[in-house]
C-alpha cells in the first residue's frame, strides 16, 4: 500500500492559513509565523508485535502551502503506530547548492557541511506576561548532526491495504515549540546558526520537536 502523511500547521487548535497572521492561543498570547518548514526522514512502521518497516528513502520538506505528501510503499497488514525524524540523517546532511528551492533550508550559502536547517520557524509572538504587549520576532533555526530528533507518535492502530493509500493525519502545533522557554528573554527568542545550536534554548527548543505532533 502507498503511505502518505497529511500534516497541517496549527497554533494550538487555529489552523495556519497565512503567513504573518497572529494567532492566539487558549490562554491569550499571540503567535504569528512568517516562515513555518521542517524536514521529516527516516520514516517507520511499527508492526503490532513490534517489528519495524523501514520506508525506503523516505523524505519530505513539509511547507506551509501543501499538507499531503507521499513517504513511499509499506506491506500490507497491521500496524500500531508510526516514528520517524525531524531533519536529515547524516549522510544527507550536506547542502546541495544546486537545489536551489530549498534554499531557505541553508544554514550557509558557502560552506556545505554546514548542512541543512531540520525545523525553520520564524515569526513574532507576545512575550508579556498580561498578553497584552506587542509581537517580538523570533527564529529558531534547529540543525546540525546532534539535533536529528526522533519522534514516536503514540499507539492508534490502522491497516495497510495491497493497491491503496493509507493517510497518516497529523497536526504541527508551533506555539508548543515555546514551552519551558522564558520567552520573555530576548536571548531565548533566537537560534540562527550552527553555532547556536549548541546554546542551551536551542536543546530545548529541539527538545520540543516531538510534542509538536499530535493525531488530527
Amino acid at each position: 500500500g502507498t503511505i502518505k502523511f497529511h500534516l497541517h500547521s496549527f497554533i494550538e487548535d487555529e489552523e495556519i492559513d497565512l503567513y504573518n497572521i497572529p494567532y492566539t492561543t487558549h490562554a491569550g498570547r499571540s503567535i504569528s509565523v512568517s516562515i513555518a518548514q521542517l524536514y521529516i526522514s527516516e520514516v517507520e512502521l511499527v508492526r503490532l508485535d513490534g517489528s519495524v518497516y523501514s520506508v525506503p528513502n523516505s523524505k519530505v520538506l513539509k511547507k506551509l502551502d501543501s499538507d499531503t505528501y507521499f513517504i513511499g510503499e509499506a506491506p500490507a497488514g497491521n500496524y500500531q503506530t508510526v516514528r520517524f525524524k525531524v531533519g536529515l540523517p547524516p549522510t544527507s546532511n550536506v547542502v546541495d547548492y544546486s537545489d536551489t528551492k530549498d534554499s531557505a533550508m541553508w544554514f550557509s550559502k558557502t560552506k556545505a557541511d554546514d548542512g541543512y536547517i531540520f525545523l525553520n520557524v520564524q515569526g513574532a509572538v507576545d512575550t508579556s506576561e498580561a498578553f497584552t504587549g506587542t509581537l517580538t520576532p523570533f527564529a529558531y533555526k534547529i540543525g546540525s548532526n546532534v539535533n536529528y530528533k526522533q519522534v514516536t507518535m503514540p499507539n492508534k492502530g490502522y491497516t495497510v491495504v495491497g493497491g491503496e493509500v493509507y493517510y497518516i493525519h497529523l497536526m504541527a502545533d508551533f506555539s508548543r515549540l515555546f514551552s519551558g522557554i522564558k520567552i520573555n528573554e530576548p536571548a531565548n527568542l533566537s537560534v540562527k546558526t550552527v553555532v547556536d545550536n549548541t546554546s542551551a534554548v536551542a536543546q530545548k527548543v529541539m527538545n520540543n520537536i516531538p510534542s509538536l505532533f499530535i493525531y488530527e
